[in-house]
């Protein structure tokens, strides 16, 4: 709902949404278990207070989902015009690990496929663009298969990332991704050694 663009509404704002996401934590409840109520009370507001600045705590949620990918894109799209490649995808590891906490929440609550999709929205049309790309093999869709299995792996990268708790760094995780694509991946080293061989005899 709109609201006053004051420091005061800021405020209350931010200790609305900092009350929420403490009752998920701290009490482990799902968004469709959190209460209004819940939060008003931790953030100390009435019920009218709340309800100036959200329609409900599903509102909540879906605006903090949306103000989470705003930031994604805006540091994304700086990354890709300032070091290409290389800068998008250690940018990607960056900002997920800035905001683990967040992540790590939407992960166990298995709303993770859902926040991601929202966060990639900005970038449609550029993806559409890229998986249209003729790689030259007579496959029509072939750009589309690598561009979803890349997009796959970089999302089970994310997920394992924050099991484990973060300890790799973003320019590790990048080396990591090189190495699967290039000479001593672990398809073309499966595809030359001993595995599929050993597969064949057995």
């Amino acid at each position: 709902m709109n609201k006053p663009n004051n420091k005061r509404s800021r405020d209350t704002d931010e200790a609305i949404i900092r009350a929420a996401f403490e009752i998920m934590v701290g009490k482990s409840k799902p968004v469709s278990k959190i209460t209004v109520r819940e939060i008003c009370e931790l953030a100390e507001i009435n019920r009218s207070t709340f309800y100036a600045h959200y329609t409900d705590v599903y509102d909540l949620f879906e605006r903090v989902e949306q103000q989470i990918a705003k930031m994604f894109a805006e540091t994304i799209t700086t990354n890709a015009q300032i070091g290409g490649m290389q800068a998008v995808i250690e940018g990607v590891f960056t900002f997920i690990g800035g905001y683990k906490e967040f992540y790590q929440l939407y992960k166990e609550t298995n709303r993770m496929p859902s926040i991601i999709r929202i966060m990639t929205q900005p970038f449609e049309k550029k993806v559409q663009q890229i998986k249209s790309i003729d790689y030259g093999h007579g496959i029509e869709s072939e750009m589309a298969y690598h561009f979803d299995f890349l997009s796959a792996g970089v999302g089970s990268m994310i997920t394992l990332w924050l099991d484990t708790g973060c300890k790799e760094t973003p320019h590790e995780l990048y080396e990591i991704l090189l190495r699967e694509y290039g000479p001593h991946s672990l398809l073309n080293t499966w595809s030359g050694g001993q595995v599929f061989s050993d597969w064949k005899k057995g």
